[in-house]
């Protein structure tokens, strides 16, 4: 049994902080004891304790890094953790330079989540070339830019893409359609994406697809499920364009299977940042054909015209227009979803995810 620090210095809740639970609480069904280290007022705490897993507080502002460092420092002493695994840049320093000056000697993992580019100046080098044992990334896209930008050697990389239960995402289980609670008709064809409302994540753009594919299937509704920064803004858009009735905004939802469950067709209209966007994984599975920009990281899951189809980022017509053939198309939705489908059982499954994890950190340990 290893005992696993993970760090997080994110306050929100999204992608990044959904896996990072899901392995602790998968490491931890295997025997391993997991520690999730994260602020008093970040959500992964609380979240993390409703799960079962173990945690610890410290402060990640920035008038608080000196007694942060002296907070690290106990807790390795304390629980001599064999991995100390981190997520995000604050944590990341901090929790590796606290390492380094105690005589508890863990391996330092580094996981980057996202394709925003790092920065290539000195402390970003020290942070990723020579400080960590090894750099998980969620996307060959994010390995290839960390390579080619970063200078990073690639034998210190690993992709390890993010896996899905799919015992929660199966389409031939029983599901409560949200056509009931939206009063909608039975038949009204849903298009939906399920994302924290960034701006990065395309919304402006599906709200755009709207307006052509309203005027070539009226009864057709548009879903934007989650809740976050841009609610009210893209509430305000939605009105402005007069779509009300045609864009159905739901807020933050935790029936997320259900709510797959009940659509025809998912878009994910991201233009720059992502990794592997479990939405885009958990939609599949499920079934569903997806209409996903040609991003890096986007194209490791969805390839154009076999499980799904592919456009040019920050395009509305474009968007709309495949979204229009695949709603005129029943048999095209039908292929691309099973294919979909074999897709995530092949490559992105939780298990496989805490297969590749769990070797990892075994080969790291000799």
């Amino acid at each position: 049994m290893w005992t696993i620090f993970h760090t997080e210095a994110s306050l929100g809740y999204g992608g990044q902080e959904i896996r990072i639970l899901k392995e602790s609480c998968g490491m931890q069904g295997r025997g391993h004891r997991v520690i999730i280290i994260a602020q008093d007022d970040s959500e992964i705490i609380e979240r993390a304790k409703k799960a079962g897993l173990e945690t610890e507080v410290v402060s990640y502002r920035k008038k608080d890094y000196v007694g942060t460092l002296k907070r690290f420092r106990a807790l390795i002493k304390s629980y001599s953790p064999d991995i100390i695994n981190t997520h995000s840049s604050r944590d990341s320093w901090l929790a590796t330079v606290a390492a380094r000056t105690v005589t508890v000697s863990p391996v330092i993992v580094r996981t980057r989540h996202i394709s925003t580019p790092v920065s290539t100046s000195f402390t970003s080098g020290l942070i990723y070339r020579r400080l960590p044992r090894k750099i998980i990334t969620t996307a060959d896209a994010i390995k290839e830019q960390l390579i080619s930008r970063n200078r990073v050697g690639r034998g210190k990389l690993i992709t390890i893409p993010t896996g899905i239960d799919l015992s929660l995402y199966d389409p031939k289980k029983p599901f409560n359609d949200i056509r009931v609670e939206l009063s909608l008709a039975p038949k009204t064809r849903l298009v939906g994406m399920v994302s924290v409302l960034r701006s990065w994540k395309g919304h402006d753009y599906f709200i755009g697809a709207s307006k052509g594919v309203q005027k070539l299937f009226p009864k057709t509704r548009f879903l934007i499920v989650g809740g976050g920064p841009r609610y009210e803004d893209l509430k305000g858009r939605v009105k402005e364009a007069g779509l009300e009735n045609f864009v159905i905004m739901t807020g933050h939802r935790d029936d997320v299977p259900d709510v797959l469950r009940s659509l025809d067709i998912y878009a994910q209209p991201s233009y720059a940042n992502e990794g592997i966007p479990q939405s885009v994984i958990q939609a599949m599975a499920m079934g569903l054909p997806v209409v996903s920009t040609d991003l890096g990281p986007l194209t490791e899951i969805v390839e154009d015209g076999l499980n799904g189809i592919t456009v040019p980022v920050r395009d509305s017509q474009k968007l709309g227009a495949a979204i229009s053939r695949l709603l005129g198309d029943e048999a095209l939705r039908a292929r691309l979803g099973a294919n979909g489908r074999e897709r995530v059982e092949e490559r992105f499954t939780i298990g496989r995810m805490l297969d590749t994890t769990e070797g990892l950190y075994r080969e790291l340990l000799v």
